[in-house]
């Protein structure tokens, strides 16, 4: 099982790729998309509504059937920290292995989250390449698509890098093309990008 608890605001094909990646490379059952409530490295910002942003994750991962929408931190109503939810998943999923997908943008950090020590002992981590963004020294590189074993769960998880993901625009990328008036329909699902439009999200309209 993996997971994506992240603000998806708004997600993009990069964030499929990626998910599709890990299905491939770590044998997973499904992958749960987990828009955040209120993403705690995010106070400072202003944010789309987590509603706005779960239906355009439910329109993007429809057509995959690994890919499952997840309303683990919406549900909450209120700031949720990764590694609560990740314990929230172990709950749901006692006999699965959890893996963690991540950029390496925000690995680079990981160590500023709230309890990060723990999220090995509740989840393998999968560092996806990010462009412009170096690689920590602490992980075991995945450099074929050829499936991975994980290792056992006890006593802690390890931590794979995918090298072969293409991430070549990010979320905040888009938001300010769209605010520019750019077309942002080559980064997105055709239905994310109707719905983007219907509702004149990430315009100045």
């Amino acid at each position: 099982t993996c997971a994506l608890p992240i603000s998806f605001d708004p997600i993009h094909n990069g964030h499929l790729a990626a998910a599709q990646s890990a299905v491939d490379v770590f044998a997973a059952d499904e992958v749960y998309f987990v828009p955040s409530f209120s993403p705690p490295h995010k106070q400072d910002q202003q944010i789309t509504s987590p509603f706005h942003r779960y239906a355009m994750v439910t329109l993007a991962t429809q057509p995959f059937p690994k890919f499952r929408p997840s309303t683990i931190e919406l549900d909450a109503l209120k700031k949720r920290y990764t590694v609560e939810t990740l314990e929230i998943l172990g709950n749901q999923h006692p006999e699965a292995q959890i893996l963690f997908i991540i950029g390496t943008d925000m690995y680079l950090e990981i160590d500023s989250w709230k309890d990060y020590r723990r999220l090995l002992d509740l989840a393998h981590l999968v560092v996806v390449n990010r462009p412009g963004f170096a690689l920590r020294n602490d992980v075991a590189p995945v450099t074929t698509v050829s499936t991975v074993q994980l290792i056992s769960p006890a006593p802690r998880k390890s931590v794979y890098y995918l090298p072969f993901v293409n991430l070549p625009v990010s979320s905040t990328q888009i938001r300010e093309r769209a605010q520019q008036g750019e077309d942002i329909r080559q980064w997105l699902p055709e239905s994310v990008w109707r719905y983007i439009d219907t509702h004149k999200l990430y315009s100045n309209q």
